[in-house]
C-alpha cells in the first residue's frame, strides 16, 4: 500500500515517497515532492513498483463537466478508497492525447478536480450515446486500448434483435426467449401478426420501455393497436402498416410475441436482474421487481412502473431459478462482443411456472434498491482489482 497526492497548482500527481514509482498501464513515473498538509491522500496499491489500479471511465461528450450519473462515479471512487485501494477518473473521447486529461472526485473536499492521467489500467465504458460508439473517433481509440493491451468492458451497446440471434443458438437459453423478428417488410409483418395474434413491437436500439406499442387481433382480423397512452380503435392490418411501415423504415423495430406472464393483481410484472463477473463467471449480483401500472404495457419506472420488495427468501429461490441462464448470458455476450464485466437482465415469471427472458442491456442503469446499487459498487471495484492483477496478498 502507498499513498499520492494531487497538486492543484500543476493539475497532476506525484508520490510522497523518494523511491522511484510507477502508474498506469505504460508504467509513467510519477513525480516526487513533499505532501502539503492540506491536501487529500489516495491509497493506490502495489504490484512491485507500480501502484494502481487507475480506472478510466469513458463518458459521453458534454458541455457538462460530467455526462451520466454523477452518484455512482463518486461510489466507484468512494469505494475503491474504503476497499483496498485505487484511483477512477472520467474522460470523453474528446480528452486524449498523449495522455489523458480527466476529472476524478475529491473524496476529502467533495469536490471534481481536472487533472493530467496516464493510459490507465483499465477502461469501463459508461458512454450514454449509442451514435458516439458508431464514430470513427470512438472506433480509434479502442484500436488503441487493443495496441497498448487495455482492458475494456463493456465494449458497446447492444441491439436487441442481434442478441436474440446470438442467444438462441444456446441450448441453454434459447427455450426462455419469446419468437422475435424483425420488421423488414409488410407481407412477413402481417404473416408474424397472424400466428402470433397478439405482439409487441420495440425498436431494437433503445431501453426502457421507450417506442414500445402492442397489436392484438380481435374477430375478423380487425387488430387493436396499444401504446402506453391509448388504444386504438379495431383496425384493418393495412391501417396497423400505415401507423407501423413509417416507425420501421426511420430506425430497425423487432416485433415479439406476447407471452403468458404471471400477474400480480392484474397486472405484469417482472424482474431486472445484475449480473456481474466475478473472475471466474457470471453470478447474479441483485434482482429488482417491477411491477406496471393498472393496465400498463411496461413495468420501467420511468413509464409509471413502480418497485416491489421482496423478501430474503423469495429472492433466493427466484436466484436458484435464473442463475444458470444468466451464467449462460454473460458467456454468450463475451463470446459474441468481447468481455462484459456486466450486463443487466429482463425476465418475466410465467404463469404456469418457469420464465421468460425478454432482453439484455450492456450498460445498466441505476437501481432503485440501495443495497443492489451498492453492491453493484463492490463487485465492480473487485473486478477492477482483479482484471488489473492488483490483488491483496
Amino acid at each position: 500500500m502507498t499513498a499520492i497526492w494531487f497538486d492543484r497548482k500543476e493539475k497532476i500527481f506525484k508520490r510522497t515517497a523518494p523511491s522511484p514509482l510507477f502508474w498506469g498501464k505504460e508504467a509513467e513515473l510519477l513525480p516526487f515532492s513533499t505532501k502539503p498538509g492540506e491536501e487529500t491522500p489516495y491509497r493506490l496499491m502495489l504490484k512491485g513498483a507500480s501502484a494502481g489500479p487507475l480506472i478510466g471511465i469513458l463518458i459521453s461528450k458534454s458541455k457538462k463537466a460530467i455526462s451520466g450519473d454523477r452518484d455512482f462515479f463518486i461510489a466507484i471512487q468512494q469505494t475503491l478508497q474504503e476497499k483496498q485501494g485505487g484511483l477512477s477518473f472520467l474522460f470523453s473521447l474528446a480528452d486524449i492525447s498523449a495522455h489523458i486529461t480527466g476529472v476524478f472526485w475529491d473524496v476529502k473536499q467533495e469536490k471534481w478536480h481536472r487533472a493530467m492521467f496516464p493510459f490507465p489500467d483499465v477502461v469501463y465504458n459508461r458512454i450514454r450515446k449509442r451514435k458516439e460508439e458508431l464514430e470513427e473517433d470512438f472506433r480509434r481509440f479502442t484500436r488503441l486500448l487493443r495496441q497498448k493491451r487495455i482492458p475494456f468492458f463493456n465494449p458497446h451497446f447492444l441491439n436487441k434483435y442481434e442478441v436474440y440471434e446470438k442467444l438462441k443458438q444456446d441450448p441453454a437459453i434459447a427455450g426462455f426467449l419469446p419468437e422475435t423478428a424483425l420488421i423488414s417488410d409488410k407481407s412477413s409483418f402481417h404473416a408474424f401478426l397472424l400466428k402470433h395474434k397478439d405482439v409487441y413491437i420495440k425498436p431494437a436500439a433503445r431501453s426502457q420501455g421507450y417506442g414500445i406499442r402492442r397489436i392484438v387481433q380481435g374477430p375478423c382480423e380487425a387488430w387493436t393497436f396499444y401504446t402506453p397512452q391509448s388504444a386504438h380503435l379495431p383496425a384493418s392490418f393495412s391501417d396497423v402498416w400505415e401507423e407501423i411501415g413509417p416507425f420501421a423504415e426511420k430506425e430497425t423495430y423487432i416485433v415479439q410475441e406476447t407471452v403468458p406472464t404471471a400477474l400480480l393483481d392484474g397486472r405484469k410484472y417482472d424482474y431486472r436482474v445484475h449480473a456481474h463477473y466475478n473472475g471466474t463467471g457470471y453470478r447474479i449480483t441483485g434482482i429488482g421487481v417491477r411491477v406496471a401500472h393498472p393496465g400498463g404495457m411496461t413495468t420501467h419506472t420511468a413509464k409509471g412502473g413502480e418497485t416491489l420488495v421482496l423478501s430474503s427468501n423469495e429472492k433466493m429461490e427466484i436466484k436458484k431459478k435464473i442463475a444458470p441462464v444468466i451464467s449462460a448470458c454473460g458467456n454468450a455476450l463475451a463470446e459474441s462482443y468481447g468481455f462484459f464485466g456486466e450486463f443487466t437482465a429482463d425476465i418475466a415469471p410465467g404463469n404456469e411456472g418457469g420464465f421468460y427472458l425478454f432482453e439484455l442491456n450492456a450498460k445498466p442503469m441505476s437501481f432503485d434498491e440501495p443495497e443492489i446499487e451498492a453492491a453493484k459498487t463492490r463487485k465492480l471495484a473487485d473486478l477492477f482489482y482483479a482484471i488489473t492483477g492488483f490483488l491483496e496478498k
